[in-house]
């Protein structure tokens, strides 16, 4: 499916899905031939055009989007790869760490390692090799300077430095 009407929209808010873990929120930053690329709060985030059922634009422009662009002050775009379709795109992102599917129940992280015709195969946790068909890849993030997780916090003794005796 193509969206080349949404070309007019890049730069304004718009939400991927209605709900659910496939809902995505964020500036709309390009319109490419298979796939939308949108800057959200956990970063760009390039969204399959085959898996998507609903995008909706705000008919009032809200505070939410104001915000969206005066984060960085400076005028600096956030690094996006600019591939021809998904293909090239996973090409460009082989050895890198990756987030497929982004919170649904398939949702899965690790370092790209390679791209095959119909999957990809991507290292997860440095446990398991995973392989992953391209058909089922609805959106892909390239985690840039992950932000931590509190479970990670937690691991490294922020328990108010009781020990155990």
């Amino acid at each position: 499916m193509s969206f080349d009407y949404l070309k007019n929209s890049v730069g304004k808010l718009i939400q991927v899905e209605r709900g659910g873990p496939d809902k995505l929120q964020g500036k709309l930053l390009a319109v490419k031939g298979d796939h939308l690329i949108v800057e959200t709060a956990d970063g760009i985030v390039y969204v399959n055009n085959q898996h998507i059922k609903t995008i909706s634009e705000p008919i009032l422009v809200e505070v939410v989007q104001n915000d969206c662009a005066e984060e960085d002050p400076e005028g600096v775009l956030p690094a996006i790869i600019d591939a021809v379709d998904l293909c090239d795109l996973l090409e460009q992102l082989t050895h890198k760490l990756v987030k497929i599917n982004q919170n649904g129940p398939n949702a899965l992280e690790g370092v790209l390692l390679t791209v095959h015709e119909d999957a990809v195969t991507i290292v997860h946790n440095m446990k398991d090799y995973v392989h992953y068909p391209l058909y089922h890849i609805k959106t892909i993030t390239w985690v840039i300077n992950a932000p931590v997780k509190n479970d990670d916090k937690k691991k490294n003794g922020s328990d108010g430095g009781k020990k155990e005796e």
